[in-house]
Order: structure tokens, then sequence, then C-alpha cells
């Protein structure tokens, strides 16, 4: 009997065992499920979020470009008009054909966009498209094989085309004169096959007074000169590489404050998957830029005057 008893009560302790390891490996794996579940939902939500803020943005620009749209048509409305009661020429927003000069007491302010081309580089040509004018966009040779389009794009626009280096990888591009020189052949030669245009715009990732260069730039300088190339640096800079979350108010006030300091005014923006801020703001720079009393917004060529921080005729080697 007491047998009986001592076996009963070892089944009682084991099944007691049984069901504290039980308890025990719920308490340990109910968390890490419960956890599971709320990182895929975390993800499916994420995921939502992003198509929205996409739509959003596509709904936004689209709402900024009819608004700008409607505003370009009211002013050659209003040009027309004003024509038809003078016979004094007026400027209009086309005013890039081969045969118009630009009068030398007039300021001249080149739009210029580096990084690119990317996913915006499309709606910042529908910017420009809708104010008629033309801007420069130095590009790297990122995007050549997946997007050839978007260079071709640049072109078939009537927009001015520059090398901005192949890889746009400081280490590489600026470790010795050779790198160098191969970087800079290597995306000439991308934008001539892909575009048909030989490249005569170069523009320093960086800067020409970019101070990471192992090599001297007054050397680069000379590499750039001697195959023919005019380099661009700039004189405004919108500091939309600052920080991706600029927001587009600074932009415009940081390009439009710079304009008035001078006749000739290079313009720093980027084309970059990060800079919507930029898409943005295009529509009020181009129209301050356009509504200030004699300046024209003008692309680039190899005839244009050019800002440059380093000029190896200042003492270069």
């Amino acid at each position: 009997m007491d047998e009986e008893k001592i076996d009963r009560r070892r089944r009682r302790v084991k099944r007691l065992k049984v069901y504290l390891v039980v308890l025990f490996l719920l308490f340990l794996i109910t968390p890490s499920v419960v956890c599971v579940i709320a990182i895929g939902k975390l993800n499916i939500l994420n995921t939502r979020l992003e198509e929205l803020e996409n739509k959003f943005n596509k709904y936004e620009l689209t709402g900024i470009l009819k608004a700008e749209a409607d505003s370009a048509l009211k002013v050659d409305e209003e040009t027309e008009a004003l024509s038809e009661d003078t016979e004094e020429p007026q400027l209009h927003f086309e005013y890039y054909v081969d045969d118009y000069v630009v009068p030398d007491d007039f300021r001249k302010v080149y739009l210029t966009f580096d990084d690119g081309p990317s996913i915006y580089t499309t709606q910042i040509l529908d910017v420009l498209d809708t104010y008629g004018v033309k801007a420069t966009f130095f590009v790297t040779g990122r995007q050549a094989a997946s997007h050839p389009e978007w260079y071709q794009e640049i072109v078939g626009r009537g927009h001015a085309i520059g090398m901005h280096s192949y890889s746009h990888i400081y280490s590489d591009i600026y470790e010795s004169e050779e790198n160098f020189n191969d970087d800079l052949t290597k995306i000439h030669d991308v934008i001539e096959f892909t575009t048909g245009i030989d490249s005569r715009l170069y523009r320093f990732p960086g800067g020409s007074s970019n101070t990471v260069s192992a090599v001297s730039m007054d050397k680069l300088c000379n590499i750039v000169n001697e195959k023919g190339y005019v380099y661009f640096d700039w004189n405004i800079t919108s500091q939309d590489a600052t920080s991706p979350s600029l927001r587009s108010s600074e932009i415009i006030n940081n390009v439009v404050s710079g304009i008035g300091k001078y006749d000739n005014c290079v313009v720093l923006m980027h084309d970059a998957a990060d800079k919507y801020s930029t898409v943005q703001a295009l529509p009020a720079i181009i129209e301050q830029i356009l509504g200030m009393e004699k300046t024209v917004i003008l692309p680039l060529d190899a005839d244009t005057t050019p800002i440059q921080h380093l000029s190896v005729e200042d003492g270069g080697a």
C-alpha cells in the first residue's frame, strides 16, 4: 500500500514537472512569436507607408506643375498683350534660340544639377519645360547601363550635359593622376556612347577646391584643360547637399538670395534620389529668377565664362 502511494506521488511529481517545463517554454516562446508577428506587421505598414508617400509626392508635384503651368500661361498672355501696345521687343521664356544674343547688361544665371541622373530627373525636366528654360546636368556614369534613357532625355529636351566623374567615389578618383584620367575618359565615353554628345564640360566631384584629393588639384585641372574641356565650379549653392531633409523654402532662399550678388551666376543643385526637396523648390526658384529685371537663365557651353574656385592660370603647376 505504501508503495502504491509512493508511486502515485512520483507520477504526480513527474506530471507537475512536465507542466512546469511546458509553462516555462511557453513563457520563453510566446514573446518571440509576438515579436515576429509584430515585426511582420510593421514591415507591411512601412511598405504601405512608402507607397502612400510616393503617391503623395507624385500628386503634390503634379499640383505644383499645374499651378506653375497656369502661372506661366498667364505671363505669356500678359506678355503678348503688352507686345501689342509697344514696339519694344519683349523678353519671353524661350530666349535661347540660336539667333538671340543676350545683351551685355543682362545678368546670366546658369542652373546646374550634379550627381544624376536619378528617379527625379524627368520631374526636373518637366519643371524646366514648364518655364521654357534650359539647364546643365553634370552626370555620373553609374546609371548608364540601367537607365540610358535618362541621359538621352536630358539631351533630347535641349539641355547641356556635362561630366561629373564616372564613379563619384572620391577615394578612387583622387587617388592618383592615372585614376583620375581613367575616370575622366570613362565618363566622357559613356556620355558620348549613350547620347552622341562629345561633352566638353566638366565638374570636379567636390569642386576644384576640394581638399580630399591625394593629387595636387593644379595637376588635375591641367589634365582637364589639356583635353580641351572646361571645368566649372559655382558661386551660388542651394545647400541641398548638406541634408536630405533640407526644406524647399531654405533651398529657394539660398539660391535667390545669392543671385543678386553676381552678374554671372552658376547655381549648384543636385539631381539625386534623396533630393526631392530640390524638385519642389525648383518652380519657385525659376519664377523668382525670371521675375528679376534684366536676368536670363541659360545652359552652360564651352564658351561660357567659367566660375572656377581654382584656376591653374593663377599660379598652378
